[in-house]
């Protein structure tokens, strides 16, 4: 299992710290993660980002972020995007099932015209006038409702999976069969290392820290749920709701809540931590750190030994 990082859209633009997220970019540079994916960004936001050093870290963003463009311009941008951030852009496109008719909604068809390497017939999708010309930039399916068709709509395109943070475990578990069926029916192989799972992840020796920052008054894991509750996507008993998917608590703890997750759901190529705009940025820099140095070693170095000792027998 590798570790992502995702900054979750800030409903307020205004309020977004350009420092703090080059300062946390920076910081996923020097820890080696996979991907930093940062969704609903002005990209011009990233421009006084550093040379990153590892060739690991991506910089993501969604289809949001380019606005309303035609496929030409919006190639453009993408290009243009791509060459200021060293070829390190990560696209992210929203798949979304049935008819639909929001903004978001008709841009991501752009971007799946333009990117889907889907026959036709798996993806439901009109072949484009404009297809951009490699190198293309990864792309990340990312499912509107967290639905098992969104999923295997993503992997028949050839993007790569993202399970949403707020599905619970039995939902979970329905998007690997789904990975492989849409990889199927357009002639791939799917393989696990290419499934993104975002979870909410807080690691901190302090149960009191913990509680408070998941539950209290000012709680912004709470108040992101709680938003999520009001669009329909969960129950609307947030707190239970909460429990039920978040990971949280001491590092021998959430490694021990990680490895139950995989074998509940199939193995994880990716776990994205989801940042969620927090008050005290050191406690996300305290978990990445500690996601990153300790309890990701401790699942992968279970998993081996689990694997010898059924070699042995």
């Amino acid at each position: 299992m590798k570790l992502g990082y995702t900054r979750m859209p800030n409903p307020d633009p205004i309020s977004v710290d350009q420092d703090t997220i080059l300062d946390q970019i920076d910081l996923a540079d020097k820890l080696g993660l996979e991907l930093a994916y940062l969704p609903s960004l002005d990209p011009k936001i990233l421009t006084g980002s550093k040379d990153l050093k590892t060739q690991n870290v991506h910089i993501g963003l969604d289809a949001t972020a380019f606005g309303e463009l035609s496929p030409r311009d919006l190639e453009r941008a993408i290009r243009t995007t791509n060459d200021a951030l060293w070829g390190k852009l990560v696209l992210g496109v929203e798949m979304g099932c049935g008819h639909g008719s929001t903004q978001s909604r008709a841009q991501a068809q752009n971007f799946e015209t333009m990117f889907s390497q889907a026959p036709r017939s798996s993806s439901g999708f009109v072949s484009s006038r404009y297809p951009m010309k490699s190198p293309c930039p990864k792309i990340i399916g990312l499912p509107a409702k967290g639905t098992r068709d969104e999923v295997a709509l993503a992997a028949a395109c050839g993007y790569l999976p993202m399970t949403p943070s707020w599905l619970k475990v039995p939902d979970v578990a329905r998007h690997w069969p789904a990975i492989v069926e849409g990889a199927t029916a357009s002639l791939r192989r799917a393989h696990p290392d290419h499934w993104k799972l975002a979870r909410s992840v807080i690691v901190h020796n302090d149960r009191s820290v913990v509680q408070d920052y998941l539950f209290g008054s000012k709680s912004p894991v709470r108040k992101y749920y709680t938003r999520l509750a009001q669009s329909g996507l969960i129950d609307m008993d947030v707190d239970k709701h909460m429990k039920r998917v978040v990971i949280a608590g001491s590092p021998n703890h959430v490694a021990d809540q990680l490895l139950e997750l995989q074998e509940s759901v199939c193995e994880i190529g990716t776990l994205q931590m989801v940042d969620h705009h927090d008050r005290d940025p050191e406690i996300t820099r305290n978990t990445m750190v500690c996601l990153a140095e300790t309890v990701l070693p401790m699942v992968n170095n279970t998993k081996v030994n689990i694997t010898k000792e059924l070699e042995r027998t």
